[in-house]
């Protein structure tokens, strides 16, 4: 007997099936079945207990088509046959493929193709669904020789491949209603079995054949259909009206006797929302009288602003109308654009959620781990992967572990040839040119040693799965490198780890995770065997394989909000529900022709007797059903919410549901404004009280007085952060920070000159930027200097630069950079090609800076004295000293060169500072306290320099050298003499020198000046701007020192205010700043903002120095 149970949602149809099997079970009548959807079989398991009490086990199931073929297998033999999962179906059709691709037109690239193999997949699921044979597809492919008839027969070679390699051991689960059809004439279903149907918009082919078989074995078949009638109605119907149909004839070929009862009844739920259902898809021109109050429709600014609205909807909802969270639902059609914003929104306004969706696996750590595996140990140890694997947590190293390792590995961009290297990493962790003292030894030894621990298992991997080339083997090798990470053991300690902090749903999954891993590492053996296969072809199967799965949770508290899709709504107890999305780009959502077949393909297949479905309306009726199903779950409300914009920006209109409901109750919109949303939750709420700290709106004002009011302890620590500034050092921390004696170098004083909160963090905190070891400018300097000095001092040996000529300069040059190739980089050992190729280029610019140096002390009567002069050692110059007792600050630094001109009995001393950037000396940098580096050289000579060279000294000046070749950028038809023009200023220096003709001809001879830092007009005459008096050198001198005094002072009073100096955009102190990101200034707020220097011409700076002095 077949019974069909018809009606729209809501009439009863579901109840009447669940009092009629609790009717058998209060009689002690077994044999009732109910099958549903697998998504909804636990609910109704669930309703079913809830109403019929604990005896119905006894008497009464719940099962999906599928759990209805398990549970016959299991009775009638053939429970011992083992289902493949899904990522043993993959490896199936991988095999398959391997065995038919080179037969293959349309799909032969599927065999490479991750994303195909699994289209191939779906393509058969639909294929099986529909009944449909690789014979029947070859019959279609008769006469068809277009690209159809190519796919068709490629499909059923894959197809038959596919059963044939699934067949061996095993079987496909996409198969289980096939085997259930045919079983059920040897089970002991028959006329006492009474089978109940409901929950499906209409049925696969498989389904429809299981039904037939039922209802041949004389069971009493009653299937529920949403539908308004069977001979016509709507068209949102139209698929279940035709799956009744069709059972109604299939019962007719049978001689099985069928009726229909048509349930009529008013839905039990609020009188404005049965009006909604009985007219959403109407053409009528009704209107509900009374208007609307328990559906309301809202417009928001976006995704964002929805998830708050439906948050605060929810807590309205449990306020005042005192129901549960599970009493709340909230759907979105393509739920996965919106979950992570409505899972972090939800969790902020304190509502408890679940969602109902998978989540996929491959970015779970553990499959993440794998993944990372295989691409290391085949890509060369990418610094990246390296780093996202033991970022996994799975590795056995802590994060701090991980934080010393990962900072080594970065800063010396260590590849597979480092870690594969016997010996220990030499390389200083600081980068080039670091001390190796005895806390830099015990970094290295630590470092070396969690370089092993990570790297020890992935190298034995490596070398275990290259001795093998079958897939067993390299599955076995991958349990081995599992086993020896003992990660079963690390995977139950981090799950504990979590139940004992109350995170029980992630606790579960990294259970599932293990599962998972493990079946599909059985099935790989099991299946691919001794299928030849490298690491890499196994690597790249295995993750495939791994992205089939996915993980669902249970939720951990049963009264939750729940959230998801349409089709994953549950089908009862919703009282209120909350559509998000409503807009006309998601409902109905549009179709897409992603898979194997177009429409119009499954159009002609239909015409060849090949029913896939899908094609012309079908799709959008499904679609319409959907819409109709989950807007008729609620008893109690409706609230539809559609976002203004999407999230590229784009203009959303209303979808037609949302505007049917404003024609039907006469509704207006209303646009949900976030300030009202905010406050009915204390986290928000007090983000709209912490607005009302600088003045704010009147419900910001009003949060603020709620919390002063309730929660006073929330408000002032509120209170407290926004009268925060950056502050200032105590005096503990000044001299815990930076010693109990200020020591500056040049360099530290630019810093603290530039800002003060970029020294604190630089100098302080001595926090690093995360960048690679590499010849950025200071290494570069580094490789300049040394060049240089020792150049210089072998040819001062051979009788300096006029005795030496430019071939033998170019032999020296060569052997200082191979011997600092050979001290300072290890010959080049763990350096990469590139690194290598890098430095030997930058050697070019390195020997022409020297080629340069030889050409102006050709010219000069100065000659090289000193190169790295260091101020502060005991052997040479004293270190400069300003003030006194506590606020004493010692100067000490390296000056680059300093050269002498002995005349008359006493020396003038210039200080040369080579630069590979572009910085020029300036007398306004000087005033604001910045570049003071060579003058403070310089003055300290003129001081204490009689000492070190045996002479009265004399300033003669400074001058900065461009230590770099000039790579010149100008118009293609250049002239030769124009280009060595740009090429003269581009190594012209600059400077400040002692004003004096006879000093100016020492310091370069003839009338053409080319390296004396002095500009020269037409007339012959020097810039005032390039030269200074003994006596204005002096005043420089007593600046200097004042400006110093007062740095030491700011120092010492912990002055760490963010203050950077600003000329214009190209030229300010957060330019390219390590710390900007740290810092978050901006201009004017907390009592911080920009130091507006202007550009003092040199002649301002004198009369304001000739000023100061008059002052004092």
């Amino acid at each position: 007997m077949l019974t069909l149970i018809t009606g729209r949602a809501g009439t009863g149809k579901t109840s009447a099936v669940i009092q009629r099997i609790n009717d058998a079970v209060q009689q002690h009548e077994g044999k009732r079945m109910l099958i549903v959807p697998e998504q909804y079989s636990h609910e109704a398991e669930r309703e079913l207990c809830r109403v019929c009490g604990d005896s119905l086990s006894h008497y009464a199931e719940v099962f999906s088509f599928t759990g209805l073929a398990r549970r016959l297998m299991s009775q009638l033999g053939g429970g011992a046959v083992k289902y493949l999962d899904k990522g043993g179906r993959l490896l199936c059709m991988a095999l398959a493929l391997g065995s038919v691709g080179s037969r293959l037109k349309v799909y032969q690239a599927a065999a490479r193709k991750a994303e195909l193999q699994s289209m191939l997949l779906d393509a058969l699921d639909e294929l099986k669904a529909a009944c449909i044979s690789p014979e029947a597809l070859y019959d279609a492919a008769l006469g068809l020789d277009d690209s159809l008839g190519d796919k068709l027969r490629d499909l059923a070679l894959i197809a038959a491949a596919y059963d044939a390699v699934a067949a061996n051991g095993h079987a496909d689960p996409a198969d289980r209603l096939t085997v259930l059809a045919s079983q059920i004439p040897g089970s002991d279903i028959g006329p006492d079995t009474y089978i109940y149907i409901d929950g499906f918009i209409d049925f696969t082919v498989q389904e429809l054949t299981v039904m037939r078989a039922l209802m041949e074995k004389g069971a009493e078949l009653t299937v529920c259909l949403t539908v308004d009638s069977l001979d016509g109605g709507s068209e949102v119907f139209e698929l279940s009206r035709r799956a009744g149909r069709g059972l109604i004839a299939a019962a007719e070929e049978l001689g099985t006797e069928h009726r229909t009862e048509l349930f009529g009844g008013v839905p039990d739920k609020a009188e404005d929302l049965n009006f909604l259902a009985e007219n959403m898809f109407s053409y009528s021109s009704a209107r509900f009288e009374g208007g609307s109050s328990n559906i309301e429709l809202v417009r928001a600014d976006g995704m964002s602003a929805e998830c708050e609205l439906a948050a605060a909807k929810a807590l309205e909802l449990v306020r005042d109308t005192g129901c549960r969270w599970r009493d709340i639902a909230v759907a979105v059609r393509g739920f996965d654009d919106y979950c992570g914003t409505l899972e972090n929104t939800f969790q902020q306004y304190g509502v408890p959620l679940f969602t109902a969706k998978k989540s996929e696996l491959l970015y779970k750590p553990l499959p993440l781990m794998v993944s990372l595996v295989y691409e290391i140990t085949g890509g060369g140890w990418d610094i990246d992967d390296v780093i996202s694997y033991m970022r996994t947590g799975l590795t056995g190293l802590s994060p701090a572990e991980c934080d010393v390792l990962e900072a080594y590995i970065f800063k010396w961009q260590l590849r597979a040839g480092a870690w594969k290297r016997d010996g220990d990493w030499r390389q200083h962790p600081d980068g080039y040119g670091g001390d190796y003292d005895d806390e830099a030894l015990a970094r290295l030894e630590k470092i070396n040693e969690l370089r092993r621990r990570l790297a020890d298992p992935l190298l034995n991997f490596e070398r275990g799965s290259a001795l093998t080339q079958t897939a067993a083997g390299q599955a076995a090798a991958l349990a081995e490198f599992f086993g020896e990470l003992k990660l079963p053991e690390i995977l139950e300690a981090r799950a504990e780890k979590l139940n004992s902090e109350g995170r029980e749903e992630l606790a579960q999954e990294y259970v599932q995770l293990w599962s998972i891993i493990v079946s599909a590492l059985e099935q790989s053996a099991a299946i691919l065997g001794e299928a030849p296969m490298d690491r890499a072809e196994f690597g790249r199967l295995f993750t495939l394989t791994l992205s089939r799965y996915d993980i669902g949770t249970i939720p951990v508290s049963l009264d939750r909000v729940s959230a998801g899709d349409f089709d994953r709504m549950r089908r009862r107890s919703i009282k209120h529900l909350i559509v998000l999305g409503a807009s006309d780009s998601r409902l109905p959502r549009a179709g897409d022709e992603a898979g194997m077949f177009s429409d119009a393909e499954r159009a002609r297949l239909l015409e060849r007797g090949v029913d896939l479905g899908g094609a012309g309306e079908s799709e959008l009726w499904r679609e319409f059903t959907l819409i109709y199903n989950c807007l008729t779950l609620p008893s109690d409300s409706l609230t539809m919410i559609c976002p203004l914009t999407d999230a590229d920006g784009e203009e959303q209109r209303p979808a037609f549901v949302y505007n049917r409901a404003v024609a039907l109750f006469g509704l207006e919109p209303k646009y949900g404004e976030l300030t009202g949303a905010r406050i009915s939750a204390p986290a928000p709420a007090l983000s709209l009280a912490a607005h009302a700290m600088h003045g704010g709106t009147p419900a910001e004002k009003a949060a603020a007085e709620y919390f002063k009011e309730h929660e006073s302890g929330r408000i002032a620590a509120l209170e407290r952060a926004a009268d925060m500034s950056r502050g200032k050092l105590s005096e503990r921390a000044v001299k815990s920070l930076y010693g109990e004696r200020l020591r500056l170098s040049a360099s530290r004083i630019d810093k603290f000159a530039s800002c003060k909160y970029a020294y604190f963090c630089q100098y302080g905190l001595r926090a690093k930027p995360y960048e690679p070891a590499g010849f950025t400018p200071p290494e570069i300097g580094t490789f300049m200097h040394y060049v240089l000095e020792h150049t210089a001092r072998e040819v001062k040996k051979r009788g300096g630069f006029k005795s030496v000529d430019d071939a033998e300069l170019g032999k020296i040059c060569g052997a200082a950079v191979e011997a600092y190739v050979h001290e300072e980089l290890n010959d080049f050992r763990e350096k990469s090609a590139r690194f290598v190729y890098l430095f030997r280029r930058l050697t070019r610019d390195v020997r022409q800076v020297v080629t340069d140096m030889a050409d102006e002390l050709r010219k000069s009567d100065f000659e090289p004295l000193d190169f790295e002069l260091d101020f502060g050692r005991a052997d040479s110059i004293p270190p400069v000293t300003v003030g006194e007792g506590e606020a004493q600050l010692t100067l000490t630094g390296v000056a680059d060169r300093v050269d002498g001109w002995l005349h008359d009995g006493k020396l003038y001393l210039r200080v040369v500072d080579y630069k590979t950037g572009k910085k020029k000396f300036s007398m306004s940098d000087v005033w604001y306290g910045m570049g003071l580096q060579m003058l403070l050289y310089l003055f300290a000579l003129e001081a204490d320099g009689e000492k070190l060279y045996g002479h009265e000294i004399v300033p003669a000046g400074v001058m900065y050298v461009p230590a770099r070749n000039a790579m010149l950028a100008a118009q293609r038809d250049m002239t030769d003499d124009e280009a060595e023009k740009k090429r003269a200023d581009a190594k012209r220096r600059s400077g400040l020198v002692l004003d004096n003709e006879q000093l100016m001809e020492a310091w370069e001879h003839g009338a053409e000046k080319q390296y004396i830092p002095v500009h020269v007009n037409r007339s012959g005459n020097v810039s005032p701007d390039d030269v200074a008096s003994l006596e204005r050198l002096g005043l420089l001198a007593r600046h200097i020192k004042k400006s110093l005094g007062e740095m030491a002072g700011e120092l010492r009073r912990g002055s760490i205010a963010a203050d950077p100096y600003y000329r214009g955009q190209q030229e300010n102190a957060c330019i390219n700043c390590d710390y900007f990101d740290a810092c978050h200034f901006a201009d004017g707020t907390n009592g911080e903002s920009c130091r507006y220097l202007a550009k003092l011409r040199p002649d301002r700076v004198w009369s304001m120095l000739e000023g100061e002095s008059k002052d004092e």
